[in-house]
């Protein structure tokens, strides 16, 4: 066999010297299992989850993935998507984070790469009806297709949940981001094939109480409740209607004489009234009271109206100016 010009060999009387194709043939190997090495090994053994633990930032993460559903599954798995290419990109772009954090400069990155549809499906079918429990209709593919959701969009507790939220499945709340009752359907049987009884879903007065409930068993109101869609902040962003009249704070009497001072603990401690109503004037106030009021009074109108002391002023045949 003739080789090519640039592949013969000359010994130092310039004859060619021949080479046989197996010779070549194990040389080019060699070369290209060093360039594998090179390559593939650092990526393989950088992407162990025994590696990312070596990070004490990671410490928490990995805590809860140990404890997770997943907890079999390798974090490369999820957070970067399938493909060598890809985990060499990713590898190439995670030097510098690598680099802070031997160096004790490094830092929890403020957007953590959450998985992809390609990276969860994977393992999963877009093609589930049902939920594993059986329990609650999901037709996953018409909810990613047709609102072009993620899974992470729902399923974002699954490993590394939020603190205070339990892992698993979704809250209620996110479902309730769109089944409002408008952009989708709201009622129980849409999604529970056995909707659970109201009656027993909240406590007695769990409106009026909740306030106090949310502080002692926060745990279990974020099972359906999630911080995801605000849900606290749609009532606590702004007073009710009722409180935005000017005269609330005058004319409440007959509001809680009628439905009972239970109704104003859902967002008020029980000592709230208190501030106002166990106020303790100085023996001598009725006496003393109008050189106060005459520096301008402003005081007494966060408990009394401004006709309260015509009320009485009147009576006694006194002028208020």
């Amino acid at each position: 066999m003739k080789w090519p010009r640039f592949l013969r060999i000359y010994d130092e009387s310039g004859r060619p010297v021949r080479i046989k194709l197996r010779y070549l043939l194990l040389m080019g190997a060699a070369v290209a299992f060093v360039g594998f090495s090179a390559i593939y090994l650092p990526v393989a053994m950088t992407s162990t989850p025994s590696f990312c633990s070596n990070c004490h930032l990671m410490e928490k993460p990995v805590e809860l993935w140990e404890q997770s559903t997943h907890a079999n599954v390798n974090c490369i798995a999820c957070h970067v998507d399938p493909g060598f290419l890809k985990q060499l990109e990713h590898k190439v772009l995670s030097y510098k984070e690598i680099y802070a954090n031997f160096f004790g400069h490094g830092g929890m990155p403020p957007d953590v790469k959450r998985p992809t549809n390609e990276s969860c499906l994977q393992c999963h079918s877009l093609d589930r009806q049902v939920s594993p429990g059986g329990d609650i209709k999901i037709p996953h593919r018409e909810h990613v297709e047709m609102e072009g959701l993620k899974c992470s969009d729902c399923h974002f507790n699954v490993v590394h949940p939020l603190e205070g939220v339990a892992g698993g499945s979704p809250p209620m709340d996110v479902c309730y981001m769109c089944h409002d009752g408008k952009k989708a359907p709201n009622a129980c049987g849409t999604c529970h094939l056995s909707p659970p009884d109201k009656a027993l879903a909240h406590p007695q007065n769990a409106i009026e109480n909740h306030g106090k409930l949310a502080k002692e068993r926060i745990a279990d109101c974020r099972r359906c409740h999630s911080e995801q869609s605000k849900f606290c902040e749609n009532c606590h962003s702004k007073p009710p209607a009722t409180h935005q009249d000017p005269t609330w704070r005058y004319t409440h009497r007959k509001k809680v004489e009628a439905e009972g001072r239970e109704a104003c603990f859902g967002c008020h401690q029980e000592d709230f009234c208190n501030k106002c109503h166990k106020v303790q004037h100085p023996p001598d106030w009725v006496r003393s009271h109008p050189e106060f009021a005459q520096g301008g009074g402003e005081p007494c109108l966060v408990c009394h109206s401004p006709n309260f002391c015509a009320d009485c002023h009147t009576k006694e045949g006194v002028t208020t100016k």
